[in-house]
């Protein structure tokens, strides 16, 4: 009955691509979000609990489709945004040859996993610069943000008894806290904690730079959003929206500046006073303030020493571990319930040791392409929100790299989706174009000689 109700949840997306609609990328984020509570529920009806449930691959089948679109489209592309796609898949490659090899069946769900967001991204670019595209695709994110957070508090206050039945089943009391009301950290629709946290983070970003981007709930969503973050004690998230929002003005000469420092301000009060009703207000504030001091952190300790253990372990394996020996695909091949990433809470040298030294340069050196196509295009005199916005973006999860891989993970659905729009936004290359081209125009006829004008010839005498 699984295999049946996966197959209608991939229904739609094989009708969108079908037809060639661009709300498969809305469609993509609802069940990206939402097929782990439904597979809960699923379960919780059954009455057991399938650690490999075919509706939890209900996202990266429907990423399959997207990935057809952007191999449909290929040689529509540009040259350099070809070449940064031969670079990914050059890595993939990699990774997966070794993967195959070591993990079996396992590297081709991490395979999937890391095609889904770059098969995004692809998809962003083929859309040529459509902004209302874009807008609609950062509203779609706004909108499951905001329905994952309502349900994130139901759960906060009421555990379900199918995310009871499933915390139960993978072993995760103790680490979500209790199975009692407000005593239960909140993962709402999502696989964790972390993985909920991420996801808010990105979506929430947008909708703070720019009112464009705020669906007609407005600030009220911020507000909830953020609220939800601070009951999942992920502490990063946190350093990422701010990072990304103090990023955003000074890559932007200062745009909405004043906008952005007010709008966080009365978010921040506005969480604090929503937790102040509940009664992990005093953990999610102790938890809070250690961010002042993260560098005595005990975890933040540990991920030095994880970072340390992980560069000499790729020392002594430079091919790396292939793809498939983490999360989900390590569990497809383990068999257990349990399988953690190798260097799960360091994303570069997670990455690095699924595509090995060589796969791993080309995946970074393509990202390093992106950031150069944008940069030449700023140069250029193009400064568009979504580009400014995509240089906040990559620069916050360079940084925010280092304390996991977000790339594998929902919250890089709006990533992608800039990074597409901001790599290829043909309609402002054109109008450079246009303008550069009416420019060249104008300083030729003023460089061309005068023309002589012949002096009147005397009109012919009448000899008869």
């Amino acid at each position: 009955m699984d295999w049946v109700l996966a197959s209608l949840l991939v229904a739609p997306a094989a009708w969108l691509f079908l037809t060639g609609s661009s709300w498969l990328i809305d469609y993509l984020v609802w069940i990206t979000v939402l097929n782990r509570g439904i597979r809960r529920v699923y379960d919780w009806t059954a009455g057991s609990f399938n650690a490999f449930s075919p509706i939890s691959l209900t996202p990266l089948v429907i990423s399959g489709f997207v990935f057809l679109v952007v191999l449909k489209n290929y040689q529509t592309l540009p040259a350099s945004l070809q070449r940064i796609i031969r670079l990914f898949s050059a890595a993939l490659v990699i990774g997966f040859v070794v993967g195959l090899i070591q993990n079996q069946l396992a590297a081709l769900y991490a395979l999937a996993e890391y095609v889904a967001p770059l098969s995004i991204m692809g998809c962003a670019a083929i859309a040529k610069g459509n902004e209302r595209i874009l807008d609609r695709w950062i509203k779609s994110v706004g909108w499951a943000a905001v329905a994952v957070s309502l349900y994130g508090w139901y759960q906060y206050y009421t555990i379900p008894a199918w995310d009871a039945f499933w915390v139960r089943a993978v072993g995760f009391e103790g680490y979500l806290g209790k199975l009692k009301s407000t005593e239960m950290t909140v993962f709402s629709t999502m696989s964790e904690r972390g993985v909920l946290a991420g996801f808010l983070a990105s979506a929430v970003i947008p909708m703070i730079v720019s009112k464009r981007w705020r669906n007609v709930t407005g600030w009220g969503a911020v507000i909830l959003i953020i609220a939800t973050i601070l009951l999942t004690f992920v502490r990063t998230a946190i350093i990422t929206i701010g990072l990304a929002t103090i990023l955003f003005p000074i890559l932007n000469r200062g745009k909405n500046t004043l906008q952005i420092i007010l709008l966080l301000c009365v978010a921040g009060l506005a969480g604090s006073t929503i937790l102040k009703s509940t009664p992990s207000s005093g953990k999610v504030g102790e938890r809070m303030q250690t961010i002042g001091s993260i560098t005595e952190d005990g975890s933040f300790k540990g991920r030095i020493a994880i970072a340390s253990y992980g560069i000499v372990t790729l020392l002594k394996n430079p091919i790396g571990n292939g793809l498939g020996s983490t999360g989900l695909a390590g569990r497809v091949n383990t068999g257990e319930l349990d399988a953690g990433g190798t260097i799960g809470d360091n994303g570069y040298l997670e990455i690095l040791l699924s595509l090995g030294v060589l796969g791993g340069a080309c995946f970074f050196y393509a990202f390093y392409l992106i950031w150069k196509q944008v940069r030449l295009l700023e140069k250029s005199g193009i400064r568009s929100e979504s580009l400014m916005l995509f240089k906040a973006l990559f620069v916050t999860g360079a940084v925010t790299l280092f304390a996991g891989n977000w790339f594998a993970g929902p919250g890089a659905v709006v990533f992608c989706v800039f990074a597409g729009f901001a790599v290829y936004p043909k309609p402002a290359m054109d109008r450079v174009v246009s303008a550069r081209a009416a420019k060249r125009a104008a300083r030729e006829s003023l460089e061309q000689p005068p023309v002589e004008i012949p002096a009147a010839i005397p009109a012919a005498e009448n000899k008869l």
